[in-house]
């Protein structure tokens, strides 16, 4: 058997049909299908065998991973910093190597709503916030177990979209899932929620159109802004939305805040000028003067040092420079010893 390599490129060479047809006998219908998933720029996955072959391993053991996906996961728990916990369940090394595989060539092939910008290529927190300046009213509601509550068939149903046959379909869902429904540390989870969640966001759209306001998405957060203040009414209709689709509010995350109160929207002020919350950027500031009068006090910590510079250069790209050139010079540090 001619073994292919991992991570084939979508540029796919036109003799890649006849290998196929080659190695599974596809008949006519099954190349025709081939063809036109190409086409579409997705793989030819006609049959679940293929994507085996594509990564040169067993199909027993893709399978295996696929219909027995809990011995391939590891669970642990991170702080939450509101208190309490966040469950993690990640992918141990080559079923995670497979679902970035699925989310390259076949997720990330679609576009989402403009409304969606968590796990978005392109978007973030900055891109999140953005609408919602300088609007006087914001009310922000969270949905309670996101990735938890969209189980086997929603993810099968976001797969068929695509066009695979059934078996390659299977396949994809019990690869992606763990206990029937959508783990909370798969790299294909966020886009499937995203994907799964877009009729949903259609309609909260329309929601917000009528109330004259502007809507955004970060993965669990929804928010609307507008003008005019929001009530315990347009919750309930927030609510009954997400309730027709199986999802559920967490009325502890859940707020309305007028114009003389301080916006808060994943973690950033949106009535100000949408930066994080001064005292945060007071311990940054003060951080990194620390850093650069003593550079070796921090050794160890540049990686860390770099991500707050990283993230500061989305809105203040003069003060990420000063931040970044300290992180330099404790990496330097830290490569002498």
């Amino acid at each position: 058997m001619h073994y292919l390599p991992p991570y084939l490129s979508l540029a796919y060479n036109r003799n890649i049909l006849e290998t196929l047809k080659k190695e599974f006998d596809l008949n006519k219908k099954e190349l025709s299908k081939a063809e036109e998933l190409i086409n579409s720029n997705l793989p030819p996955l006609v049959k679940p065998e293929i994507l085996s072959f594509l990564f040169g391993v067993s199909y027993v053991f893709v399978k295996t991973m696929s219909s027995n996906s809990e011995k391939y996961y590891r669970t642990y728990k991170i702080s939450k910093r509101s208190g309490g916990y966040r469950r993690i369940e990640a992918p141990r090394r080559f079923l995670k190597l497979i679902q970035r595989w699925v989310y390259v060539n076949i997720l990330n092939t679609r576009e989402l709503p403009s409304c969606a910008t968590g796990f978005v290529k392109g978007k973030n927190i900055f891109s999140n916030a953005e609408p919602h300046k300088p609007n006087k009213n914001l009310m922000v509601i969270d949905i309670k177990d996101f990735f938890p509550t969209i189980n086997y068939q929603e993810v099968y149903s976001v797969f068929k979209t695509f066009g695979f046959p059934s078996k390659v379909l299977a396949l994809l869902t019990g690869l992606c899932t763990l206990n029937s429904r959508l783990p909370q540390g798969a790299p294909t989870s966020p886009v499937i929620a995203n994907l799964f969640f877009n009729p949903i966001d259609l309609a909260l759209q329309d929601l917000a159109k009528g109330w004259d306001c502007c809507y955004t998405r970060y993965a669990d957060d929804i928010a609307f802004s507008g003008n005019t203040p929001f009530s315990h009414k347009d919750i309930k209709a927030v609510s009954a939305v997400l309730q027709e689709w199986g999802f559920s509010i967490n009325p502890k995350k859940t707020r309305i805040i007028g114009s003389g109160g301080r916006q808060i929207l994943t973690g950033l002020v949106v009535n100000t000028a949408g930066l994080p919350m001064r005292d945060k950027r007071r311990r940054w500031r003060a951080m990194f003067h620390q850093a650069s009068l003593a550079p070796s006090k921090y050794a160890g910590k540049s990686q860390k040092l770099e991500g707050i510079a990283s993230f500061i250069n989305e809105y203040d790209s003069k003060l990420a420079a000063k931040y970044f050139d300290v992180a330099n010079k404790v990496a330097e540090l830290e490569l002498d010893k």
